[in-house]
């Protein structure tokens, strides 16, 4: 509190400053330099962002209304509303502030890079590869791998996995040491299955770190134990343990020996994506209504004569419920390899699933007719708190909050977790 009043202390001392001089009757103070109040504005906003920051969303308002009256033509102004109007969940306001600032500067590009971020945000990634793309153009942009980067992972968001590789590697050729962008490029080439080349990445990103962290551990031995080189995986696997002890990658592999780890959940959707991709198009062949003596199919066929005989209308009609049965024929074999490819598929994703009747049991509510079910989950081998989120569509925060757990917390066989809130439950039995 002290540092933020002084920081107001210091800041009516240059609004003491500023040269001042009064025309008409009402005798309106009117601001020579723009400079000026262009610093106060500056200092408003940071000041407004801190309060966003600890969570008063009325002090960082009031802040940054007071920086829009020093400099109304400030582009920091809009984007800073922009943040604030995203921070309490008011999108189309967000949308408003960052349209406002490019209506004042086009080419900026920092306002470009957190419009696209924002827009990717929310699931707009076409329209946010094109905010990412201006901000990249910008000639003295310096973060341009920085933006490539970003451009990479809204891709992976959107399940385009070739597109986020070829982000990727532009972001590495604009910043070859940077270890963010090599660590995203291994998660990416483990999620492909190119062990070889995510392997090759992993060293150039050690060569380029200063600082492992558990989860590039972690996706290391990954890496290593999918080659069955066990026991370069394994020393991997002591460094997570020595370095990290208290971390969640190194008490999963104490217990489950990092079965699942989230660049698993990546290799299953990269592989439900290329299955999607790969399925062949089937051609739909819809019959016209028969007339006498013509049968017709939507395939248009040009007649060049248009006295035909009966005898060429009828072969034109046999060879048409050829094609028909052909074709038939055609989409239940497609049918058939559909059913192929989704048994790969959910062989791909490593999660077990729950007993269903165990869901199914219910508990009598004293003397009550009445039946309470809670939804529940038992934990099975390999399972994680990430897993049983991603499986039943529920943030790990709520499975915590209900189970009175943290997520650093072990699992262990065949502990129950409830997967939905119990407290909600029952009282919606009560009534």
């Amino acid at each position: 509190m002290n540092k933020i009043v002084l920081s107001l202390l210091c800041l009516n001392f240059v609004t003491g400053c500023v040269t001042q001089r009064f025309d008409g009757a009402d005798s309106k103070p009117m601001v020579q330099n723009e400079s000026t109040n262009n610093e106060i504005a500056m200092t408003r906003i940071s000041l407004g962002l801190g309060y966003l920051k600890m969570g008063n969303t009325t002090q960082a308002k009031l802040n940054l209304e007071k920086a829009k009256r020093f400099s109304p033509n400030l582009v920091q102004v809009y984007t800073a509303f922009a943040h604030y109007y995203d921070t309490v969940s008011e999108p189309e306001l967000a949308i408003e502030s960052y349209e406002k600032a490019l209506s004042i500067q086009s080419d900026d590009a920092d306002t470009l890079n957190n419009y696209g971020a924002f827009l990717c945000k929310h699931e707009q990634y076409e329209a946010s590869e094109k905010q990412f793309l201006k901000a990249i153009a910008v000639p003295s942009y310096l973060l341009v791998s920085q933006s490539y980067q970003n451009l990479a992972i809204c891709q992976l968001k959107a399940k385009q996995f070739e597109q986020a590789e070829a982000y990727l590697e532009k972001a590495i050729l604009h910043s070859p040491s940077n270890a963010r962008v090599l660590l995203q490029m291994v998660r990416l080439q483990y999620a492909k299955g190119d062990y070889k080349s995510a392997q090759t990445f992993f060293q150039r990103y050690e060569k380029s770190t200063r600082r492992f962290t558990p989860d590039a551990l972690a996706l290391a031995f990954k890496v290593f134990e999918k080659q069955h080189n066990r026991s370069t995986a394994k020393n991997y696997a002591s460094m997570l343990v020595k370095m990290f002890p208290a971390s969640y990658e190194a008490k999963q592999y104490l217990t489950n020996g990092l079965t699942t780890i989230e660049a698993d959940q990546l290799a299953a959707e990269y592989l439900l994506a290329s299955t999607e991709n790969n399925k062949p198009k089937k051609r739909v062949v819809v019959l016209s209504p028969k007339k006498p003596n013509k049968v017709k199919t939507s395939i248009a066929l040009v007649d060049k004569e248009k006295t035909a005989s009966h005898s060429e209308v009828t072969e034109k009609a046999a060879a048409n419920i050829q094609l028909t049965q052909a074709e038939t024929k055609a989409v239940e074999e497609n049918t058939q390899l559909d059913k192929q490819k989704k048994e790969v598929v959910s062989s791909a994703v490593v999660a077990i699933t729950a007993s269903d009747n165990a869901v199914e049991n219910r508990k009598k509510h004293n003397n009550d007719q009445r039946m309470l079910t809670i939804p529940i989950h038992v934990v099975q081998k390999g399972e994680s708190l990430f897993s049983i989120s991603k499986k039943y569509n529920i943030h790990m925060k709520a499975i915590e909050r209900w189970n009175k757990i943290s997520r650093k917390s072990v699992l262990s066989l065949g502990q129950v977790l409830y997967i939905a809130n119990p407290n909600k439950a029952v009282k919606s039995q009560e009534n």
